[in-house]
């Protein structure tokens, strides 16, 4: 099983399918501003969608073809879990062949500004190259999605070019930046 303690309030943990209604509920609040970059939030309008969603990352889990966790942030007791979930990263999609994972992500508003993500990140790097043993990660992002460029431009990888027309983003075509760490180039890193 992932799960990652990143600090004494913030962890990674895998989706688990009772999460639902709690990601659903974070999803719906903020559909406005997550719709601007994320091309799923029209397939995701009720519970039963998010828990589809968890048991299809679940399955790619067990597969081994990739994870979604939560990024869960706030205090923790011993008698009280009070940590909410505030987003998720994950490796969409993992290339064992080329031994090259995906990197996608995803915060809620709210949570922006705190360090959060870049933290997230980088203990989702950590686990890849070292437990994963892959050799490659890939981010790619919107062009115009400059917080979500920050994050790879923040933690060292390297700018590889755009991708025209990458995704498309319900009524129009954007274009990708993408961006690539190899396992040799993190080794020490500090951000």
């Amino acid at each position: 099983m992932f799960h990652c303690e990143v600090s004494d309030v913030h962890e990674l943990r895998l989706l688990d399918l009772r999460d639902d209604r709690e990601l659903f509920a974070l999803t719906d609040a903020h559909r406005g501003d997550l719709r601007q970059w994320l091309p799923w939030l029209d397939s995701i309008v009720r519970v039963d969608d998010t828990h589809k969603f968890i048991a299809a990352t679940q399955q790619q889990f067990a597969h081994e073809e990739g994870f979604v966790a939560a990024i869960c942030y706030g205090s923790k007791s011993s008698l009280l879990e009070q940590r909410q979930i505030v987003g998720t990263i994950g490796l969409n999609w993992i290339d064992r062949a080329n031994r090259i994972g995906y990197i996608g992500y995803w915060l809620a508003p709210s949570h922006r500004g705190r360090g959060i993500m870049s933290a997230s990140c980088q203990s989702l790097i950590d686990y890849a190259f070292s437990s994963l043993n892959l050799n490659r990660l890939v981010i790619a992002c919107a062009c115009e999605n400059h917080r979500s460029r920050a994050i790879p431009e923040r933690l060292g990888f390297k700018y590889e070019g755009m991708a025209r027309d990458a995704e498309w983003l319900y009524d129009r075509f954007v274009d990708h930046r993408v961006y690539a760490l190899l396992a040799r180039d993190w080794k020490g890193h500090n951000v």
